[in-house]
């Protein structure tokens, strides 16, 4: 892994859609911090992250080996399984998730409760309440969501959806479902902005638009597609919305798992959704500088070459996509 960014430019920071197989993990990149939203990894390769944040700090020594935020948009195996080994390898100031620990002994609710555990980690939890609770649709923030100070030019981070206590009129298996009550996370830097939804599926996206609906809280330009591109995370409504420059799939490799026994793994799920690129190819205007042919699935375990135009890029097509943002909002994909 080759960094060519030692120090940054005032008027600079560098999404880092961390390669981690079927997981997720994106490392945020500022003149004077960083932020990890979720810490993912596939089982047996939970390392990976902790290596490519070790590269990082030796590139940004300034940072002294600290993550001034680790924000988990729920707790499910593939965005935490690498949370503690990150906690125990760096130093983490700050850590937000939904509170949503589900069953003790539940897949991706043991390195949480590890987490609550860490005293000297200030922490809060989102639910929806408190963002619902705000006299203007703006999103929370507080100095744990957004600990980032760079003096006159600032991130802002916030928090447009969090855990749902009551039922907003979902049937019970989708409420009970913690993939829609994933934080939803804002990122803004200066006329630069990104989108990151966690693994929110229909019912939630339907209650984002509809809070949302009349402001430009959803409108950003890079998206970091939702559930790894899967059918159900991504629709026609929410790219209108957005209407990104630049969409971002974090997920593996199209076999991976092809010849495997268990289910998780990405042949099994078929991502990225052909549906999927489809919504996205129709509302962004951005196009790669040439065309390539990827692997895309229309189903589980049914995957054919697709050409892709637009500026649509994955991790498990690439390996790990990094976006410069500049404060003025250029955009571009390293």
């Amino acid at each position: 892994m080759v960094f060519s960014i030692n120090v940054l430019a005032g008027d600079q920071m560098v999404a880092h859609f961390i390669d981690m197989g079927q997981a997720d993990a994106t490392l945020l990149e500022f003149p004077c911090g960083a932020v990890l939203i979720d810490a993912g990894a596939v089982e047996g390769d939970e390392s990976r992250l902790v290596d490519y944040l070790t590269t990082f700090f030796s590139e940004r020594p300034d940072l002294q080996n600290t993550l001034h935020a680790v924000i988990i948009t729920h707790n499910h195996i593939d965005h935490t399984r690498a949370l503690r080994e990150v906690a125990e390898q760096f130093k983490i100031l700050n850590y937000v998730d939904n509170g949503n620990l589900g069953f003790e002994g539940e897949l991706g609710t043991g390195d949480p409760r590890w987490m609550r555990t860490q005293t000297q980690i200030r922490q809060t939890i989102v639910k929806d309440q408190k963002i619902k609770r705000l006299s203007r649709k703006k999103g929370l923030t507080n100095p744990i969501i957004d600990p980032i100070d760079c003096g006159n030019l600032n991130p802002q981070i916030r928090i447009l959806s969090g855990w749902k206590e009551q039922n907003p009129g979902w049937s019970e298996r989708h409420f009970k479902n913690m993939n829609n009550h994933s934080l939803v996370v804002r990122v803004d830097f200066g006329e630069a902005s990104f989108l990151f939804t966690g693994d929110l599926e229909e019912d939630g996206i339907h209650s984002l638009l509809a809070w949302y609906e009349g402001t430009d809280l959803l409108d950003v330009d890079v998206y970091q597609v939702g559930h790894h591109g899967s059918y159900n995370a991504t629709n026609p409504a929410l790219v209108r919305a957005m209407t990104p420059e630049i969409a971002v799939i974090s997920m593996g490799r199209w076999d991976d798992g092809k010849q495997a026994t268990n289910r998780y793994n990405t042949w099994s799920y078929g991502h990225p959704r052909k549906d999927t690129i489809l919504a996205l190819r129709e509302g962004i205007k951005r196009t790669r500088d040439k065309p390539k042919w990827f692997h895309v699935a229309k189903a589980a375990k049914k995957f054919s070459r697709y050409r892709i135009k637009k500026a649509i890029y994955g991790t498990g097509w690439e390996g790990t996509i990094k976006i410069k943002a500049l404060a003025a909002g250029q955009l571009t994909v390293m």
